[in-house]
């Protein structure tokens, strides 16, 4: 079982505070109880929580619609419940995942996106109908476009904005146990035309989450408006084909334990035509069809449907402005709600791939830090080329080694891994400079005009719009070669098929960046010589202390204070070898040395405590103005502050809204670490 999904005291403390601020108080209590108890029945959590039995079936349906917990399916005698502990961490990415989307493929598909993050997951029908509600009440005979903020008051779900009217929530109990499909949550129509789930007492969102996309006025902006049922169908279709949205299943719902189970019965099956294991080479035939049967099932989620109704999607559609078609009284024939053969199918966000822009953005800032802005820009195009052919960012469930040592067969690398110079100088913008941050003397040899000062200065400037292709392309393949030169090795060369093709080692580049955020730890705990000593230890293994002491030339008395204070702190192991029968210091051996994985979950877990404290502070200093935030959040006092707030209430409001930003700047730093370590590279496990 990889890292992710297994529970720590402080990840759960973490993942509990998460939920009671975007859920409420309800869907925390429950949540809480199988935090600190994990896998619990329904009546164990009646028996814990103190609530009554309909208020821990709407706890249960919220958590099940957003994928916070697991259960053990409909076909078991007893369900069991147990947290999911990745989706649940997922929440505070909520914001980033919407910004990524949109970096990508523009405000309308960032739209979408948001409204799945809030939904859990839905059906095409039930997200076609809030965007394009059917034109049954109007007055004028208009478009309602109430999913487009067009002449009507928009509405909330769960207390966040959706881009529509109230959604139906059928999707809710796909997957539910059969003792909750009386539990769908009530939807109570407010007066101020905002719906809301009544189980939820509480429906607070964090600052820069998904949500904020969507603007708190009722102007109407044409240009990210999704215009018509056909053009959702293209964005969903899209999405889906790229991997950010994936179809929902039952076994979704099923903890990582019941489907290892569930699996493993079929490869039995398959392996053994039922019968018991009885030895080795049984059991690894069995493992090796169980993680094959695993990864069979994921990679099915994935599967893009072919939608009946549509052509090609293309990605600059979703970045140009689009105006919608408006008739004379008469509703839009193509936001009609006609059944369409994939209405049916029910969507949600793909968690992996929100892993995998991650990881690019990370990249392409690294770059940007060590190599400039113009080759961080090509990097970016490298990265996002691949990003369509790169599901996951590592293999959870791998092929088993041979039996025997037997090593396994080379398959070569996928082409759909590698890059030319060419295919990024396509996707590169014409009035980009790209001779910048290159090396003048090879950009004259290049455009062979001009040629080079002595103070390293091109004598003719190059306009970059009259260069030529083929001029773009080696220009393209001198910055990937500095890509290749980097100490980290960003790209690495593959072959020379008419360009240079180039792919990238995101393995061994993960494995760096998790030893950089150890070493920089270190470093600012224990200076310079703390990091000495991991490097000597990483390099020479296991040593005792003098041993040590000539690895890094130092004295005994000048290392004992480092390596117990890193021992301490985790990222330095120790071990002592008695030579004689007694158990004396001065007869011992006692050696040190460095373990990357134990350090790496050492810092993971401290960062989850930090980010604990910070979202504790941030309800602290919430707490200290609640009476002044209930004032300013009314709505006579919203956007007429200055009318209603005292010169001191405004100051106060002020003060708060900085504290609260530097915070949460300060949470999703934490959080782009958590994904260094957690999410590039794994699983991770100790040894």
């Amino acid at each position: 079982m990889s890292y992710t999904q297994r529970e720590t005291p402080i990840l759960a403390e973490l993942c509990t505070l998460l939920v009671g601020d975007v859920y409420g108080e309800l869907a925390a209590r429950v949540y809480t109880v199988l935090a600190r108890y994990g896998r619990q029945t329904l009546a164990a959590i009646a028996r814990a929580s103190y609530l009554n039995g309909r208020q821990i079936k709407y706890g249960l349906v919220i958590l099940l619609q957003q994928h916070l917990i697991f259960h053990s399916g409909n076909d078991a005698g007893v369900t069991y419940y147990e947290i999911d502990w990745q989706n649940s961490y997922a929440l505070i990415r909520v914001g980033k995942v919407a910004k990524l989307v949109e970096d990508r493929f523009g405000k309308k598909a960032a739209n979408v996106i948001s409204n799945l993050l809030t939904l859990g997951h839905t059906r095409v029908a039930d997200l076609k109908e809030a965007y394009f509600p059917p034109d049954t009440d109007t007055d004028d005979g208009s478009d309602d476009g109430m999913a487009n903020r067009a002449g009507v008051k928009r509405r909330r779900v769960n207390g966040a904005h959706t881009n529509g009217p109230e959604p139906t929530l059928n999707g809710v109990v796909n997957g539910l146990p059969v003792e909750l499909e009386d539990s769908k949550p009530d939807v109570e129509t407010l007066p101020n035309g905002e719906v809301t789930i009544k189980c939820m007492s509480k429906a607070t969102k964090p600052s820069g989450s998904a949500h904020d996309s969507v603007q708190d006025d009722n102007t109407e902006q044409e240009p990210d408006e999704i215009a018509s049922v056909d053009e959702l169908y293209d964005i969903i279709q899209l999405l889906i084909e790229r991997g950010w949205v994936r179809t929902v299943t039952d076994t979704q719902y099923l903890s990582p334990g019941d489907v290892h189970d569930m699996l493993q019965e079929e490869a039995i099956g398959i392996e053994l035509h039922g019968a018991a294991i009885s030895g080795i080479k049984d059991r690894d035939k069995v493992h090796r069809t169980t993680q094959h049967l695993k990864r069979k099932m994921r990679d099915d989620w994935l599967v893009a449907p072919r939608f009946s109704r549509k052509r090609k999607a293309d990605d600059s559609q979703y970045n140009g402005a689009t105006k919608r078609v408006k008739l004379n009284g008469s509703h839009n024939p193509s936001t009609s709600a006609a059944h369409c053969a994939e209405d049916h199918l029910v969507i949600r966000v793909n968690p992996e791939k929100v892993a995998v822009a991650m990881r690019t953005e990370q990249l392409v800032q690294l770059v940007e830090q060590r190599l400039g802005p113009v080759t961080a820009h090509i990097y970016r195009n490298m990265l996002q080329t691949l990003e369509e052919n790169t599901p996951r960012c590592y293999e959870e469930f791998p092929e088993p080694p041979l039996p025997g040592g037997e090593p396994a067969p080379d398959i070569g690398l996928d082409p759909r891994s590698l890059v030319t110079a060419r295919d990024v100088a396509k996707k590169l913008p014409r009035d980009l400079d790209i001779c910048e941050g290159l090396d003048p003397n090879a950009v004259v040899a290049v455009t062979r005009k001009g040629h080079v000062r002595s103070s390293n200065i091109l004598s003719q400037p190059i306009d970059p719009n009259k260069l030529s292709m083929d001029q773009r392309t080696e220009l393209v393949d001198k910055h990937i070669r500095l890509l290749a030169e980097d100490p980290l090795h960003f790209a690495t060369w593959h072959s020379r098929a008419g360009f240079s093709q180039w792919h990238i080692e995101f393995e061994e580049i993960a494995k760096q960046l998790i030893q950089a955020e150890v070493e920089n730890t270190i470093s600012a705990r224990k200076g310079a010589l703390g990091v000495k000593l991991i490097r000597a230890l990483r390099k020479k293994g296991k040593l005792d202390e003098r041993a040590t002491c000539n690895a890094m030339m130092m004295s005994a008395n000048d290392i004992r204070g480092i390596v117990n204070d890193l021992t301490v702190q985790g990222f330095v192991q120790t071990q002592e070898i008695p030579k004689v029968e007694r158990r004396e210091a001065k007869h011992s051996l006692h050696l040190v040395w460095y373990d990357r994985q134990r350090a790496r979950e050492k810092l993971l877990h401290d960062t989850y405590k930090g980010m604990v404290r910070i979202l504790q502070r941030i309800e602290f200093e919430r707490e200290k103005v609640q009476p002044l935030l209930s004032k300013a959040e009314r709505s006579d006092v919203v956007g007429n502050e200055a009318k209603w707030l005292s010169k001191g209430e405004l100051d106060a409001l002020q003060k708060w809204k900085e504290v609260q930003e530097k915070l949460l700047l300060q949470l999703f730093r934490e959080d782009d670490l958590v994904a260094t370590l957690r999410d590039f590279h794994g699983p991770l496990v100790s040894v």
